[in-house]
């Protein structure tokens, strides 16, 4: 019962019910490359048998007759029935590969002198389909098919009597009359004969063609195993990007996209945007009110790409928001951060920030540095110009680290732009830095804009520059406007009558 099931195994067309669905698939493309080989096949034999009976060939022309009606017959069928079914069917590898063995027979048993190979070029075919089980079946098939092609070209055909007992070495003998008889003048042994034509025609060329029916068998194994990987890379591929994209929407999630953010107030109007390089990423914008009068906004970009960028960066934002939360300066907001990462930072990850807080009646802000870029800040009726504010270190670099608060007001109309390096380091094929000149030029396109207007147009003008070059950092703005003390609604008059 074992030694049925382990051979039940070995000539098993598929491995399992989970590799199936695969391997039909295959099967189909395998199919099509078949298709192409009848096709060609069908018209060398039909050549061939123009040029036989022009008499370029010497082969007995009825014999070339049958065997160009019916293989061709055979052929043409077989690519019918492959249209019909569009290739879909799982028989139709056994009905093609066998018409094609077939074919080739006839050729052999004919052509045994000149078509020596022939007969390997259906196990070589079924190898494409990678199945171990099924190139096995038709190596079979192909013995018992080659056996019989080596006996009948005893009776006709062309013979090498190097296999003969008394002609001449390396004689050559086409046969056209009844062998008994031809043999007879020859004074040899009919049996003789055929005991000599299937030693040392048929077993050699047996010898050779297991060797590469071994071959096939081995191309067909490995490329098995190469589908089974391959699709074992396709799910595993596939499951990471399904992983990427719930990242990508939960690092989303973590950050402001509701715009108009705070329609009540009147006071200011921010805006931000964040394209990653990746589907995620290690930059983060964030903004809140702390208190009815002081709103806090912070820009940031964490060391590295990928997972492990979004990952710290998704902890440090909450440490910053909570933080923040409990009231304080951006220095001591931003040193307490620091002592959190630092005291359990194992993979050597840091962050630049540059937190503000701008209290709302006056326009003033306070804001702190860390290691971020510089902000940009227009005056009322101005442009847009680098603030070269004070650097403190990166968040998460040394423990210990202070840093110092600094201050400004904006007025009414005034703003403040900030973002991340991904937007100066930004360069085109030339190796070009898109550079801060070209940002702040961006920015004075409109001064005056809307903050989603001012983005928008540093963002054009970003790719604009890169053109088709690659992208490898994240880019990521925030602008805020501010519009002054929210005004009291005037009191309703009436009129006296």
């Amino acid at each position: 019962m074992a030694v049925a099931k382990k051979i039940r195994s070995v000539f098993s067309v598929y491995g399992s019910d989970d590799t199936k669905e695969i391997f039909e698939q295959n099967e189909i493309q395998s199919n099509d490359l078949v298709s192409y080989v009848l096709l060609a096949s069908a018209v060398v034999l039909a050549v061939s048998w123009v040029l036989n009976l022009f008499g370029i060939f010497t082969i007995d022309k009825t014999r070339m007759n049958i065997l160009s009606i019916q293989g061709l017959a055979e052929l043409i069928v077989t690519y019918i029935l492959y249209k019909i079914f569009n290739g879909k069917k799982r028989w139709l590898k056994y009905v093609m590969v066998i018409a094609f063995l077939l074919v080739c027979t006839r050729l052999f048993s004919v052509l045994n002198h000149n078509v020596i190979l022939i007969m390997v070029l259906p196990v070589l075919l079924s190898s494409r389909y990678f199945s171990k089980g099924f190139t096995l079946n038709i190596a079979l098939i192909s013995i018992v098919m080659l056996a019989l092609a080596s006996f009948s070209t005893i009776f006709y055909g062309v013979i090498d009597l190097n296999f003969y007992p008394n002609p001449a070495e390396g004689s050559l003998l086409i046969i056209h009359d009844n062998l008994r008889s031809t043999v007879t003048a020859i004074d040899t042994d009919f049996a003789t004969i055929v005991f000599r034509v299937m030693v040392h025609g048929f077993l050699p060329r047996l010898l050779v063609f297991g060797i590469i029916s071994m071959i096939s068998v081995l191309i067909a194994k490995h490329g098995h195993k190469m589908v089974i990987e391959q699709a074992e890379i396709s799910r595993a591929s596939a499951s990471a990007k399904s992983e990427l994209n719930t990242a990508t929407q939960i690092q989303q999630g973590m950050v402001p996209t509701i715009f108009p953010a705070f329609p009540d107030n009147d006071e200011f109007d921010i805006y931000a945007a964040m394209h990653t390089a990746r589907e995620v990423g290690g930059d983060f914008y964030d903004f809140f009110l702390i208190d009815d009068n002081h709103l806090a906004m912070v820009i940031a970009d964490v060391s590295g790409k990928g997972i492990p960028a979004a990952l710290f960066m998704m902890a440090s934002k909450i440490l910053i928001s909570d933080r923040a939360m409990m009231g304080g300066t951006p220095s001591e907001i931003l040193s307490f951060v620091n002592e959190r990462i630092c005291s359990n930072n194992v993979a050597d990850m840091f962050v630049t920030v540059w937190l503000g807080i701008l209290e709302i009646d006056s326009g003033k802000v306070i804001a702190a540095n860390a290691g971020h870029e510089y902000p940009a800040v227009r005056k009322i009726d101005g442009e847009f110009e680098v603030l070269k504010d004070r650097h403190g270190f990166v968040l998460g670099g040394i423990s210990g680290v202070k840093f110092s608060d600094y201050e400004f007001t904006l007025r009414e109309g005034e703003s403040l732009f900030v973002y991340t390096d991904g937007i100066p380091e930004a360069h085109n094929n030339n190796e070009e830095l898109f550079g801060t000149e070209r940002m702040t030029a961006a920015l004075n396109i409109n001064p005056s804009a809307s903050p989603k207007d001012i983005i928008n147009n540093v963002a054009n003008s970003v790719s604009d520059f890169v053109g088709e070059a690659e992208r490898f950092d994240d880019l990521t703005m925030l602008c805020l406007k501010y519009n002054g003390k929210k005004r009291s609604p005037e009191p309703a008059t009436s009129e006296n009558t």
